[in-house]
């Protein structure tokens, strides 16, 4: 994005070499008294179009230096309105055919009656609105999206200025008769330093980002500083809307002085329309899309505040809510609640032996499988460490099942998933996982407690079969 805008502000000039060695033949072959204006000069408006494409194509996001911060978030951040580059160029659009419609009524309308028209006059006229239009994207792109290169901006800015000021003598060359040529000094100064300044904003360095204040420096907080009202927003909303409320107002007075419209404030009019119909939408568009992201980012940030980073399943908040709810049901319409207390045997054997990238490995494996074990309306937990349990939303598809053959049916399945081996770090391991079972079934109970029992209930069985097994391990290294 930085280099797009540069390629496309320093093809400005380089588009204008054509009409600039037609003027030059022009002057050493004529009068060097005087200059005529003709139409090939129109090639010098690729130069001011190309330059307004660059400046709405400046980043204003600032470039990062490669290393990340640890700087806590501020507290007092104020919103920063979008300003995409379809809004830069219809807000300029608007301004700059306001303008242009002020001015016709101001005096251009009496000019063209009277002293001037033609190809050469309305050339001329579009390298103003041109120069015009640059001005205007200038002080949007500086006033709302605040480019990160300053100096390049401000250099920019006074290249633009001397180039418009340079322009605005072409209005003088296309009026009839002969111009002296040293009339046009202004032209020529600004159409040599106007270049100048802009490839000098090309090679222009950013500035080093700022260094917070040190703790102890004196320096007050940004949070307790006295902030002023923002009102870049507002601005941001109302300013194209502030020259065309003025052209507004001068159309509707011709419309009632004269009955209708004709000509040029028939077809601005028209324009103008078209332009605020298409702002309208465009906002509407990207709000909807700013919702939407918005909406998006929540979702994302409440997933994952609920699941577990490593292994995708429900974390233990969510899993409390959830048999929190599922204990309030049963307490009010008598619904079962089954519980799954699930621990990986010897999981500290694998990390000591493989590494943790081998126990994290062992934990998305465990987490998968268990995932595919249980029903899609049940829930699957880790609860923390080697830990993970299982909600059963109820007691199955047939309705005679009991909540403990539910909940045995359910056990069994995880341990016929666990049953393949897995690879760590290059070797083969048995899974194997100790199960508990708890269930309120009528009795009153708590969410506390009915995962307390779950949890018990794995630890008897963890040493039942430790004390069937003897000292076997439930994890090895195949």
């Amino acid at each position: 994005m930085d280099r797009r805008w540069r390629l496309l502000v320093a093809a400005g000039p380089l588009s204008s070499i054509p009409a600039a060695v037609e003027w030059t033949i022009q002057y050493s072959s004529g009068n060097p008294m005087t200059l005529k204006f003709t139409p090939i000069e129109a090639l010098f408006l690729l130069a001011p179009i190309l330059t307004t494409v660059g400046l709405i194509c400046m980043p204003a996001a600032p470039v990062a230096d490669g290393r990340p911060t640890r700087a806590p978030p501020q507290h007092a951040t104020r919103w920063t309105p979008r300003y995409s580059h379809t809004i830069i160029t219809l807000d300029s659009l608007l301004i700059v055919l306001s303008m242009l419609l002020i001015a016709w009524y101001a005096q251009l309308r009496d000019l063209t009656r009277t002293v001037v028209s033609g190809t050469s006059f309305v050339i001329a006229v579009a390298f103003v609105l041109t120069a015009a239009m640059m001005l205007v994207v200038l002080i949007l792109v500086a006033a709302f999206r605040q480019p990160h290169n300053g100096r390049a901006l401000a250099l920019l800015a006074g290249g633009i200025i001397a180039t418009a000021v340079s322009e605005t003598a072409l209005v003088r060359l296309s009026l009839p008769g002969e111009v002296d040529v040293r009339a046009t000094v202004q032209q020529w100064i600004g159409a040599a330093a106007g270049p100048l300044l802009v490839a000098f904003a090309m090679i222009a360095p950013e500035r080093a980002p700022a260094q917070p204040p040190l703790r102890g420096s004196g320096t007050a907080p940004t949070s307790r500083r006295r902030r002023r009202p923002e009102i870049r927003p507002w601005l941001h909303a109302y300013l194209p809307y502030l020259p065309l409320s003025l052209a507004a107002s001068l159309v509707l007075a011709t419309a009632l002085r004269d009955g209708a419209l004709r000509d040029l404030p028939l077809y601005l009019a028209i324009g103008l329309a078209a332009l605020v119909s298409l702002r309208q939408i465009v906002s509407v568009t990207e709000n909807r899309r700013l919702v939407a992201d918005v909406k998006l980012a929540h979702h994302r940030l409440q997933y994952q505040a609920d699941h577990d980073g490593l292994t995708g399943l429900a974390n233990r908040a969510l899993f409390t809510r959830e048999l929190e709810h599922a204990v309030a049901t049963h307490q009010d319409h008598g619904r079962p609640v089954v519980v799954l207390f699930c621990d990986i045997d010897h999981f500290k054997t694998v990390n000591d032996t493989h590494g943790h990238h081998a126990g994290d490995q062992l934990l998305r494996t465990v987490a998968a499988r268990l995932h595919t074990a249980v029903r899609q309306d049940d829930l699957a937990a880790r609860l923390g460490g080697d830990e993970f349990a299982v909600l059963l939303a109820d007691s199955g598809p047939d309705p005679d099942t009991s909540p403990r053959v539910a909940g045995e049916q359910c056990a069994r399945r995880i341990k016929a998933a666990m049953a393949k081996p897995v690879a760590l770090s290059g070797h083969t391991a048995q899974i194997q996982i100790s199960i508990g079972l708890a269930l309120a079934d009528g009795q009153p109970t708590s969410a506390e407690h009915i995962l307390h029992q779950a949890d018990t209930a794995m630890y008897h069985s963890k040493r039942r079969r430790k004390e069937k097994n003897g000292s076997s391990r439930s994890v090895h290294p195949g």
